[in-house]
């Protein structure tokens, strides 16, 4: 469906492309005073959409199911086999909230599956974000405004299209896990979006605020540094907060813990329901991927469960620079390799083998002694024409990422990301693309 409504998409363009220039701008004029808004930046976009049909979304749908079922697996192997646990590079502290229980079955709440998608359906996992998963309101916006675009509205005559609704749903979701952690009931308790003010993404939180206060449920955006613990409740200001939709990465709850020992204190105690639990960081880890890959060390894994690892999984394993043979081989095969840091988000610190010369390429590598590092196996990015007014250009060739958003393990919506360089990320180049599950009429 993605390439047949594309070129439909394309077709629309070339028929009368000052037309539809002039849209792009009205459109671009919508964004800029929006709130598609992330590090204080309007999001870049594309005057485009990705179009897929319900097969294709139910494909997704099993591909979601595989990875979930293997991560539920690992979960459960962390917190039963000590040994296991050695294998994963936790901090003691780390360790402890990992293992603390969050009074809900689901593992990882929320989560943002990025792949390299494929038509045939051999789809390849790029990385798994289930701590502190964003950009629902970049899809809110784009959706919006790219619905009402005039190139929509010819594509409408032949499809009926679909967006994704991602505010009110995840709500419905929290409160499945809040309802299980307290008893089966819903009593409307106090919400605290939970995030580092310097970290948060403060135009989506709003918004999330804004529905689930619209809904009946009092909603607070705190920082874990202005929480207090006191008789058993946890208070931001005068308000006992008794759910967190916790935004905030664990690691970054780990370096500030000396500063957030009353939120700490009121998890340990099962004073809150935090969705997610902190036990998400075992997905969200690179090692992860490392770990996967020696069989040796997934026993617990069924045969078709590896066989799913090595279908959708690039080889990864953990970068060792004493190791010199392993070094040798990534210099001969640079372009077949990317490094990636265990715990960075962004693309941070991700290096491609194929955007540097052999002399850089072997100073990235031997530089990296001290850090905490993988290889991967580099994934071709899956290529589309697509419509760059963004640069006074036609159609050109972008590679893209497809996220799947997980919530409670059920895929929710869609999201995308394009660029024409190796790493697709704020550190090297990202539009965002909004997606829309389309049907003929």
């Amino acid at each position: 469906m993605l390439a047949k409504v594309q070129n439909q998409f394309r077709n629309i363009i070339e028929r009368e492309p000052e037309k539809y220039y002039a849209d792009f701008l009205q459109c671009k004029e919508k964004v800029n005073n929006s709130t598609a808004i992330y590090k204080d930046k309007v999001v870049n976009f594309l005057y485009q959409g990705l179009f897929f049909s319900e097969g294709d979304f139910k494909e997704l749908e099993l591909l979601l199911e595989g990875i979930t079922d293997i991560l539920n697996k690992v979960i459960r192997a962390y917190k039963e086999n000590p040994g296991f646990r050695k294998l994963f590079p936790f901090s003691p502290l780390m360790e402890e909230l990992i293992l603390i229980e969050t009074g809900y079955q689901v593992n990882f709440p929320m989560g943002r599956f990025d792949i390299f998608y494929k038509d045939n359906g051999e789809h390849i996992f790029c990385e798994l974000n289930t701590d502190g998963s964003s950009a629902m309101n970049e899809i809110r916006v784009l959706q919006e405004v790219m619905g009402e675009s005039q190139v929509f509205v010819e594509l409408k005559k032949t499809y009926e299209l679909k967006g994704f609704e991602l505010f009110e749903s995840w709500l419905e979701e929290l409160i499945k896990n809040y309802k299980e952690f307290n008893n089966g009931i819903d009593d409307k308790p106090n919400i605290g979006i939970l995030d580092f003010t310097e970290d948060g993404t403060i135009y989506e939180f709003r918004e999330f605020q804004k529905v689930f206060q619209e809904k009946g449920y009092n909603t607070f955006i705190c920082d874990p540094r202005e929480l207090s613990y006191k008789g058993g409740k946890l208070y931001y200001k005068d308000n006992w907060i008794r759910l967190i939709y916790r935004r905030a990465t664990t690691m970054r709850l780990v370096e500030e813990a000396g500063q957030i020992g009353d939120f700490l204190t009121a998890y340990r105690e099962g004073a809150v329901c935090v969705v997610g639990g902190l036990v998400s960081q075992l997905v969200h880890n690179k090692v992860l991927f490392a770990i996967l890959h020696d069989q040796n060390k997934v026993d617990f894994l069924t045969e078709g469960e590896k066989e799913y690892i090595k279908r959708h999984i690039p080889y990864t394993a953990l970068l060792d620079v004493n190791e010199e043979d392993t070094i040798k081989r990534l210099i001969e095969e640079k372009d077949h390799w990317i490094l990636k840091p265990l715990d960075l988000y962004a693309g941070k610190g991700v290096y491609a083998g194929r955007d540097f010369t052999p002399p850089e390429w072997e100073r990235i590598i031997r530089g990296l002694g001290d850090k905490e590092y993988i290889y991967q196996e580099f994934i071709e990015i899956p290529v589309l024409p697509m419509l760059n007014f963004a640069e006074n250009k036609g159609f050109e060739n972008f590679g893209f990422l497809l996220g799947l958003y997980t919530y409670n393990h059920r895929l929710a919506g869609l999201y995308t990301r394009a660029g024409r360089k190796n790493i697709i990320g704020d550190i090297a180049e990202s539009f965002t693309v909004p997606n829309f599950i389309c049907k003929e009429v």
